[in-house]
């Protein structure tokens, strides 16, 4: 059962659809199928964009993987950075190997401070759940979304079949994402 068809008649809040989404069991066979569609697809618009900077996140949980994104960026001569948070906001570090990356903020892989500080004109943006029309809920903590109101990168999220969502619950400080590709089964 898809995650959308069983939550459609259901009003969840934010937190209720979070919690939803961590306990949500997935297919991992379904899972490898969408998640090779989907990074071929971001790759595209990636190449589409041509930007200088990728901003990327190392994923947790039931996200999307995006090392074989890092790989090629750094083939095409495209710099890469990954979010730190610091002082409760978002900072892009530029980083060359993964390697780099170390446990930070609530556990997740993130550049150590000394990386340089660079500002990505192209962002892929985790979350729990989407819509079609660019919605997105997060953690939770509104990082991405403070970080987006000062800075206008162009937006890119990956959501799995079970992900797309009709509809999410927003408030007036969430920025959408302008580009979602989703997997239709």
């Amino acid at each position: 059962m898809q995650a959308g068809n069983s939550l459609k008649r259901s009003k969840m809040n934010k937190k209720e659809l979070r919690t939803f989404f961590k306990n949500y069991s997935v297919n991992a066979a379904q899972k490898i199928k969408e998640e090779e569609h989907l990074l071929q697809l971001l790759w595209e618009l990636i190449q589409v964009h041509n930007p200088t900077c990728v901003g990327l996140y190392a994923a947790i949980d039931q996200e999307i993987d995006l090392t074989s994104i890092f790989n090629q960026c750094l083939k095409q001569n495209i710099k890469v950075a990954y979010p730190r948070i610091a002082y409760n906001q978002l900072i892009f570090h530029e980083i060359v190997s993964q390697n780099m990356l170390i446990p930070g903020s609530f556990g997740i892989l993130e550049p150590p401070e000394t990386a340089p500080i660079i500002e990505p004109d192209f962002i892929v943006v985790p979350g729990f759940a989407f819509t079609k029309e660019g919605k997105r809920l997060g953690r939770g903590k509104g990082s991405y979304d403070k970080y987006l109101s000062t800075h206008h990168p162009y937006t890119a999220s990956l959501a799995f079949s079970w992900q797309l969502l009709a509809d999410l619950p927003t408030e007036p400080h969430d920025i959408p994402i302008k580009k979602i590709f989703f997997y239709e089964c």
